[in-house]
């Protein structure tokens, strides 16, 4: 079968543009995929320096407990360390007997002292804050005190992404909650143990976590390109071996049918040289009986006759032939052959 022929029973670009469409689909389930993947990476990736800010402000927390527990704490007094000028309560400051000068360090001073470390060696951020706070300094921001606020309706924890000094940090704030021990300094201020009298930010970095996110991110878009791309050879693979299939099979069942046709026409002139045969041999003889010189001219009246009926059994086959509409078989000697009389009725 030729290529144009085989065109008008299949059209291979018919193939080619479902191979589109399944590609097609196959970038946009890979392009979600990746989208999808990326979002999930950034929210480890926050909480995962989340996770750093709490392990940092847990931190402030047990030190300030263990000061809280043992009242505070007296240190020498240095140029960076001062006397707390809002720490009211006696014995503030006192001399050891070989004249050394000492100032008590109660938790809230001993957490800014630590804060203040923790920044240049690590560029943790912290503040201990209040709605009501004894010491200017630790007055809160417009988020601290949208945080402090939401602690008296029930929440324990505040935390988001922010940019603080055009770098990016994860914010994170939790209560503090008023103990025992804590009265000693700030019953004054009117509260009870278990009120919320403030709460401890801290802020982290995040360049760190978005660099592994980074690399991470570059591993995913390589395996992704690389799934695409087996995604898109596969489907290039599979449509040319089905069209190969297509067309072989198509010319297959071609060439069958034109054997089956072939066979048909052998088999039609196999019964028409039957049927043609003996009205044939027929009239060919009387012919020759005709030719003869000493015949006289009532044989050859008998002789048209014959031949003229042969001519007539012949036009007859003729019609017959013309009307066959189904196919019907006999065996013959010569092998099968149409049964002109059956498949004409």
């Amino acid at each position: 079968m030729n290529k144009n022929k085989l065109k008008k029973k299949f059209n291979p670009n018919l193939l080619w543009y479902y191979a589109l469409g399944a590609i097609a689909v196959w970038t946009l389930f890979i392009i979600l995929s990746l989208l999808w993947h990326r979002k999930t990476i950034r929210s480890s990736t926050l909480e995962a320096a989340r996770i750093e800010a709490r392990d940092v402000l847990q931190n402030h927390v047990i030190y300030r407990s263990w000061n809280a527990s043992h009242g505070g704490l007296y240190a020498p007094v240095t140029p960076k360390t001062r006397p707390n000028p809002y720490l009211d309560i006696p014995e503030r400051d006192i001399q050891t007997p070989s004249g050394v000068k000492l100032t008590k360090i109660n938790p809230a001073y001993m957490t800014r002292q630590v804060i203040e470390l923790a920044l240049k060696k690590f560029g943790y951020i912290g503040h201990i804050t209040s709605l009501k706070p004894i010491r200017p300094g630790n007055k809160p921001d417009d988020w601290e005190a949208h945080a402090l606020k939401s602690f008296e309706r029930g929440n324990n924890e505040v935390s988001s992404l922010a940019i603080i000094n055009k770098k990016k940090y994860m914010r994170l704030i939790r209560p503090l909650i008023t103990e025992k021990k804590c009265l000693k300094c700030h019953a004054k201020q009117g509260y009870k143990e278990g009120d919320i009298r403030g709460g401890i930010s801290v802020a982290v970095p995040v360049a760190p976590h978005f660099a592994i996110e980074k690399a991470n991110l570059k591993t995913f878009r390589l395996m992704y390109a690389l799934l695409w791309f087996a995604g898109l050879a596969g489907t290039v693979f599979f449509i040319a071996v089905l069209n190969r299939q297509i067309q072989k099979r198509l010319i297959a069942e071609d060439e069958l049918r034109r054997r089956e046709k072939m066979e048909g026409v052998i088999e039609l002139a196999g019964a028409i040289c039957h049927e043609l045969n003996q009205p044939l041999q027929t009239i060919l003889g009387n012919s020759e009986i005709i030719m003869m010189d000493n015949i006289d001219k009532q044989s050859i009246l008998k002789r048209v006759r014959l031949i003229r009926e042969q001519v007539d059994r012949m036009g007859k086959l003729t019609g017959k032939l013309i009307k066959i509409a189904s196919y019907e078989t006999k065996d013959m000697p010569q092998g099968k052959v149409i049964d002109i009389e059956k498949s004409s009725r």
